[in-house]
C-alpha cells in the first residue's frame, strides 16, 4: 500500500484520453457560491476538527465562480496502480468520471500516468527544474507524505479560496494535518490507511490487549521490526510529545520500554526471528496467510483486500503496554497545480464532485480502501462493526510529516532495535544512543 513508512500508493487514475463531453458548453450552468452551510465552519488554520462535529456529505460550491466561454480540458497526473480498466474497481471509476462529465459537459479530464515514487515519479516531476511550467498538470495525486516537499517547492496551490471549509472539516484529524502546510490548506486527502492486528480465531482464543497479556497467552506475533512502524506504534501508545512542527520528540524512557518489550517478546519466542528483517507489514501478511503465525501487524487495506480468502482472520487493536491503541496513518491526496484562475475553478469543481461520498464510496468499496473523511466511511467500509473499529482508529491515528529530523530519528531507532535484538546492547543503552544521535 499508506508511501507509507513502508507506505504504499493508492489513487485514482484514468485513461490518457479526455472524457468526451455529452452536452454543449452553452447548456452548462455557471459555478457560483451557494448560501453558507448551517454547520459552523472550521477554519483550517485554527485547529483540527473534532469527531463531535456534525458533518454532511454534500459539499458547497467553491468560492470562485466559473463561467467558461469554451471547453476546458484539465490534465490530471496520477499513477497506474488503480487505473480504470477490466477490473471491477476500474469500471466503477470510469463510470464516476463519465458521470462527472455528464454533469459538467464543459470540463474534460485528461489523465497522464506517472510513477508513484522516485526518479520520474510524481513528486520528482512536480518539483524538478527540468519540467517547464507549461508542462505541469492542472491537478495531481500525491502520497500525503510528499505534500510538504511539493508545497515547499511552490508548485501546489492553496485550496482555501477554492473549496468550502466544510470539505477539510470532514477529514479525520491526521488527514487534516496532512492537508495543511505552514497554515495553508494545500491538499485534499481522499484515501487513508492504518495498521492493526489480524489474528487467527482458531489459534487465538482471547486477543491480547497489553504486553502482559501477550506474555501470558504466548501467541506468536509477527511485526515489521526491520522498518519504522513496529517501533512507532508502540512508542506512540505511550503518550508521546511533538514539537511545534509536529515532529515526534524521542523520550529515552519511552524508547527504552519499547525496545525492552520487543527484546522480551523475541526472547520468549513470541516475536518471530524473521521480524527483524521485515520492513513493512505487507511482507508479514504472507506468513499469516500460510498459517505460520497466529497474529500479525497488517495494513487495513491489505486486510480488507484479502479477508475473504482467509475466513479465519479477525481484526483487533495491536497490543501495547497499557492497551492504549495507536496507529500511524498514511494516504493519498489531490492537489491543484495550475495557477490559472479559470482552470483552478474547474479543477475545484472536479474535486468537489469526486470527493463526495456517493461518488467516491463505490470505488473505495470495490478497491478495498479506507477513506480519509468521516462522512464517507460508513458508505465505503463493511461490515458496520469493522467500519466502527476503523473510525475510532482513524480518529486517533498519528500523522508524522517527513523531515530531516525524522530521518535521523528513524535511522537511530532502527539501529537500536537491531543491536538490542542481537543482544549487543541493553534497551536502556540503545535508547540513550537514539537521544545522542539526535543532538
Amino acid at each position: 500500500m499508506a508511501t507509507r513508512t513502508g507506505l504504499v500508493a493508492r489513487l485514482i487514475a484514468f485513461s490518457a484520453v479526455a472524457i468526451v463531453a455529452t452536452a454543449c458548453v452553452a447548456t452548462a450552468p455557471p459555478l457560483t457560491s451557494r448560501a453558507p452551510s448551517t454547520q459552523p465552519p472550521v477554519e483550517p488554520a485554527t485547529g483540527i476538527p473534532s469527531s463531535s462535529m456534525t458533518r454532511v456529505a454534500t459539499l458547497v460550491s467553491p468560492t470562485r465562480a466559473l463561467t467558461p466561454t469554451s471547453t476546458i480540458t484539465l490534465t490530471l497526473w496520477a499513477t497506474e496502480d488503480l487505473s480504470p480498466g477490466a477490473t471491477s474497481a476500474g469500471r466503477i471509476l470510469r463510470n464516476q468520471f463519465d458521470a462527472f462529465t455528464a454533469a459538467n459537459p464543459y470540463i474534460h479530464v485528461n489523465v497522464v500516468l506517472k510513477k508513484p515514487y522516485g526518479k520520474g515519479g510524481m513528486l520528482d516531476f512536480l518539483t524538478t527544474s527540468a519540467v517547464a511550467p507549461d508542462q505541469l498538470p492542472d491537478l495531481a495525486t500525491l502520497d500525503i507524505s510528499e505534500v510538504p516537499p511539493a508545497a515547499a517547492a511552490g508548485n501546489i496551490k492553496p485550496l482555501d479560496p477554492l473549496l468550502s471549509p466544510s470539505v477539510n472539516a470532514d477529514l479525520f484529524p491526521f488527514a487534516y494535518q496532512a492537508a495543511m502546510y505552514q497554515g495553508k490548506w494545500v491538499a485534499l486527502p481522499f484515501t487513508a490507511d492504518i495498521e492493526h492486528l489480524a489474528y487467527s480465531k482458531s489459534l487465538v482464543k482471547r486477543v491480547p490487549l497489553t504486553w502482559d497479556d501477550l506474555f501470558r497467552q504466548k501467541s506468536s506475533l509477527l511485526l515489521p521490526a526491520g522498518g519504522d512502524n513496529a517501533f512507532l506504534v508502540q512508542y506512540l501508545a505511550l503518550a508521546p510529545s511533538f514539537d511545534a512542527t509536529n515532529q515526534i520528540v524521542v523520550d529515552t524512557n519511552s524508547a527504552s520500554q519499547v525496545l525492552g518489550f520487543l527484546k522480551r517478546a523475541h526472547d520468549l519466542g513470541l516475536l518471530l526471528d524473521t521480524a527483524i528483517g521485515l520492513k513493512d507489514s505487507d511482507e508479514a501478511w504472507s506468513a499469516f496467510g500460510s498459517g505460520k503465525v497466529a497474529m500479525v501487524q497488517v495494513w487495513a487495506s491489505r486486510y480488507m483486500a484479502d479477508r475473504d480468502k482467509l475466513p479465519d482472520a479477525q481484526y483487533a487493536a495491536i497490543p501495547t503496554r497499557d492497551g492504549r491503541s495507536a496507529a500511524v496513518a498514511t494516504g493519498w491526496s489531490f492537489v491543484i497545480v495550475t495557477a490559472d484562475p479559470t482552470r483552478q475553478a474547474a479543477a475545484a469543481r472536479f474535486l468537489q464532485w469526486i470527493i463526495q461520498g456517493e461518488h467516491l464510496a463505490p470505488w473505495l468499496r470495490v478497491a478495498r480502501r479506507p477513506p480519509a473523511s468521516r462522512s464517507t466511511l460508513s458508505l465505503s467500509v463493511e461490515p458496520v462493526e469493522y467500519a466502527s473499529f476503523l473510525r475510532d482508529a482513524l480518529e486517533h491515528a498519528f500523522y508524522i510529516p517527513p523531515s530531516g529530523m525524522y530521518g535521523r530519528a528513524a535511522d537511530a531507532w532502527r539501529a537500536a532495535m537491531v543491536a538490542v535484538w542481537r543482544g549487543q546492547t541493553t534497551p536502556e543503552e540503545a535508547a540513550r544512543s537514539i537521544s545522542a544521535a539526535l543532538k
